[in-house]
């Protein structure tokens, strides 16, 4: 294959076609595109091994196009063309490594604005349940701490989650789990009613001390971020 190679490209030196079958990896369609691209592109011998030596060197950074306007601005000139294809691939590689920067930034800010998300989330249960635990504790004969309007909760949780820029839909599916934990039960109205005759005084005591427990966490982690 080299040896067709060789003859289809006889105006080529060999050299050049041996580097340019190697830079390939041996593959017949993209040595010959670029043994095309060298033909068309010089008129002599030198020529042809100055492309090929830019290609060798900046092939891997920079597109044949770029290689090519270059060395035309530079009037053919090795030595120019050589430090002017430096300078384009150093640019590249800070402006690469600025849109890394970049990138991962964004990347931190879109982790810190996920992670505020969850802690508003967090933020909005505990109020609720601690508001609803410590009527019921407190008030355990009065009949309406026992019940949840489904409406109310809902326009509550969305004021609460547009101002703390949380999803509210989210939020309420998770509500409607934390009530069931507490020991509500949705009625046939949509409605929430706390579901014993008797108050579960222990597990709602419990329940109480893990929010506490849970906000009390939130609190020191707060302080040790701000702290950092």
């Amino acid at each position: 294959m080299f040896e067709q190679l060789q003859q289809t490209f006889s105006k080529i030196d060999q050299d050049v076609v041996l580097n340019a079958w190697e830079r390939c990896n041996k593959n017949v369609e993209e040595t010959k595109a670029l043994l095309i691209w060298i033909t068309e592109n010089t008129t002599n011998l030198q020529q042809q091994h100055h492309l090929m030596i830019f290609f060798q060197e900046f092939g891997n950074k920079l597109k044949k196009t770029t290689i090519l306007q270059t060395w035309k601005n530079c009037n053919t000139i090795f030595v120019d063309t050589h430090e002017k294809l430096k300078e384009i691939c150093a640019t590249s590689n800070l402006n690469e490594l600025n849109v890394n920067k970049i990138y991962n930034k964004l990347n931190k800010y879109n982790i810190i604005y996920d992670r505020l998300k969850e802690e508003n989330e967090l933020k909005i249960y505990r109020e609720i349940c601690l508001h609803i635990l410590w009527n019921i504790l407190k008030y355990p004969k009065h009949i309406k701490y026992r019940q949840i309007n489904k409406q109310a909760l809902y326009n509550y949780l969305f004021q609460k989650c547009h101002t703390l820029g949380t999803d509210c839909e989210r939020v309420f599916i998770g509500m409607e789990g934390e009530l069931q934990h507490i020991g509500f039960k949705k009625g046939y109205d949509d409605n929430w009613y706390y579901q014993y005759d008797h108050i579960q005084l222990l597990h709602l005591w419990n329940c109480y001390q893990s929010v506490i427990t849970l906000q009390t966490m939130y609190l020191m982690c707060v302080l040790i971020n701000q702290m950092v």
